[in-house]
C-alpha cells in the first residue's frame, strides 16, 4: 500500500461534480470556517496558491473566545480580549496572504454554540453569497468531531439548497486524523476519484508562517496550559501535506463520496466529539490532585 500521502498523488479530476484543481485556484470562492484558524489548517496552501487574491473571501462564523480554555475552570481563566486577539491573528493572515480586510466577514456567534445559532447562520450566509456571488464556498467536512463544523456545514448545505445557480460546495478536513478509523484518517474512507487534490508543497514554508500568525493557538497562551492548541508535530504535518477537498451535492446524500467505511467514520467522530473532553478532563482532574 502507497504510503501516505502517495495513494493520493495530486492531479486534474474532470469527471462528475469534481473540479479541476486549476479551477478552484482561479475562481472566486468563499471560505466557510466556524473559527480563525479552521481556513489556514485546512485551505492555506491553497489560498496561497489562488491565483487572484481579490477573489478570495472568508467568513468565519464564531468569536472564537473558547479556544484556548481551560479544562478545570477553577484553574485559570481566558483572557476577555481573546475574541479580538483571534479577529487581530485572522487579519494578520489575510494581510500576508493578500486578501483584502474588505473581504473578511466576521460573525462573532458564541464559540462553540453554533448548532443552536441555524438561523442566524443561514440568513448571514444567504446574504454574503449573494452579494460575493462566488464559484466555490468551501466548508467543513459533513462529518467532523467538533460540532461547530458539523453545525457550519449543515447550515451550508441548506443555503446552497435554496440559492438559484447556487456556487459549488467543497469540503474540507479539519480534524481528519481518527485513531478508530482505517488507516487512522477520514479522507481514506472517500473515492479517491472523487477529491480534487492540491498540491501545497512549493509553499509549505508560507503556509506554516500563516499559521504562526495565530499564536493563540500555537503557543501556550496562559500558565494554566499544558500545551498548545496546535502541537509543531501537528503543524508539521499539516504543512507537509497536500490540500484535500470533496465536492458535494447540498442536496445529495451524506453517504456520496465515500468508497466505504462511512458509518464507521460517522461513529468515530461521534465517540471522539463526546468521549475525548471528559477523558482529558478526567486526566486533568488527577493531574491536579496529586501535584496538591
Amino acid at each position: 500500500m502507497a504510503r501516505w500521502p502517495d495513494a493520493f498523488p495530486a492531479r486534474d479530476n474532470p469527471g462528475g461534480v469534481a473540479h479541476s484543481p486549476n479551477r478552484v485556484l482561479s475562481e472566486r470562492i468563499l471560505v466557510l470556517a466556524p473559527h480563525m484558524d479552521d481556513e489556514t489548517l485546512a485551505c492555506g496552501g491553497t489560498l496561497l496558491l489562488h491565483t487572484s487574491k481579490k477573489d478570495i473571501y472568508c467568513l468565519f462564523a464564531t468569536d472564537g473566545a473558547a479556544s484556548p480554555a481551560p479544562l478545570l475552570p477553577w484553574t485559570g481563566q481566558v483572557d476577555p480580549d481573546l475574541g479580538n486577539l483571534r479577529r487581530r491573528e485572522a487579519l494578520a493572515v489575510a494581510a500576508k496572504i493578500g486578501v483584502p480586510a474588505s473581504n473578511l466577514t466576521f460573525l462573532d456567534l458564541p464559540d462553540g454554540a453554533l448548532s443552536g445559532r441555524r438561523a442566524e447562520l443561514v440568513t448571514a450566509l444567504g446574504n454574503a453569497i449573494a452579494t460575493i456571488k462566488p464559484r466555490f464556498v468551501f466548508a467543513p467536512f459533513r462529518y467532523d468531531v467538533h460540532p461547530d463544523h458539523t453545525a457550519l456545514n449543515v447550515a451550508a448545505r441548506t443555503t446552497l439548497r435554496a440559492t438559484t445557480a447556487a456556487p459549488g460546495l467543497l469540503e474540507y478536513f479539519v480534524y481528519h486524523r481518527l485513531r478508530y478509523v482505517p488507516g487512522g484518517d477520514v479522507r481514506r474512507a472517500l473515492d479517491p476519484a472523487a477529491l480534487i487534490v492540491v498540491d501545497t508543497a512549493p509553499v509549505a514554508a508560507e503556509k506554516r508562517e500563516l499559521l504562526d500568525c495565530y499564536q493563540s493557538q500555537t503557543t501556550a497562551l496562559y500558565p494554566w496550559q499544558e500545551r498548545p492548541i496546535l502541537t509543531e508535530e501537528s503543524l508539521r504535518q499539516r504543512c507537509a501535506e497536500p490540500e484535500f477537498f470533496l465536492p458535494a451535492d447540498p442536496a445529495g446524500p451524506m453517504s456520496a463520496g465515500f468508497a466505504s467505511h462511512r458509518r464507521q467514520v460517522q461513529l468515530a467522530c461521534l465517540a471522539t466529539r463526546f468521549g475525548k473532553r471528559p477523558k482529558d478532563r478526567a486526566l486533568a482532574f488527577l493531574r491536579w490532585i496529586r501535584a496538591r
